[in-house]
């Protein structure tokens, strides 16, 4: 599951993304991982990694209700067809 949001403020020159999915590795241990930063670049990630799957949840719901509540929101995915 990923969740990709974004935050845009003309007023504030602010245009950033931020990218929260959950991730499990070939041995078993579950992760979530986070990638942010401004339109137009790589921008930065991290992985964190948990010792059950509960955990990961738990942690990937907190990180997108902290990024809601500082005003991003989420990118609903295009629907096929759309600039065709």
């Amino acid at each position: 599951m990923q969740i990709d949001m974004r935050r845009i403020d003309p007023s504030l020159n602010m245009n950033r993304f931020y990218s929260v999915g959950l991730t499990k590795d070939l041995f078993g241990q579950h992760g979530v991982h986070r990638q942010w930063g401004r339109f137009g670049t790589w921008g930065r990630h991290c992985h964190d990694w948990y010792w059950t799957q509960t955990e990961a949840e738990t942690a990937f719901s907190d990180i997108v209700k902290q990024k809601l509540a500082r005003g991003y929101l989420i990118k609903l995915p295009a629907s096929e067809g759309e600039g065709v």
